[in-house]
């Protein structure tokens, strides 16, 4: 039950998370005050790419700089000795 609970969590998180946008994006259209106003004014296009630019650029540098070398022979995991090695590259 727990595990069912916590896989419906998942696929309803991004919809709440939605839902709140929404409620949250109707009281600024509505609000005259002046954090409303700056809200509306900024630019949301130019953020968003800017965020997904960053997020990719992080994406490739991690994927260079961590993991193994390539090159080797791959040895899988076998059992000697009633004992499991585990797999590596020689």
């Amino acid at each position: 039950m727990r595990t069912t609970l916590f896989h419906v969590a998942l696929l309803l998180a991004p919809a709440v998370l939605f839902f709140l946008y929404l409620v949250i994006a109707r009281k600024v259209r509505m609000s005259k005050s002046e954090v409303a106003k700056t809200l509306r004014d900024l630019p949301w296009p130019w953020l968003l790419g800017a965020g997904l630019a960053l997020m990719a650029a992080s994406l490739v540098v991690f994927s260079l700089s961590t993991g193994e070398d390539r090159e080797g022979t791959y040895v899988p995991a076998y059992v000697e000795d009633g004992k499991i090695v585990p797999a590596k590259v020689e």
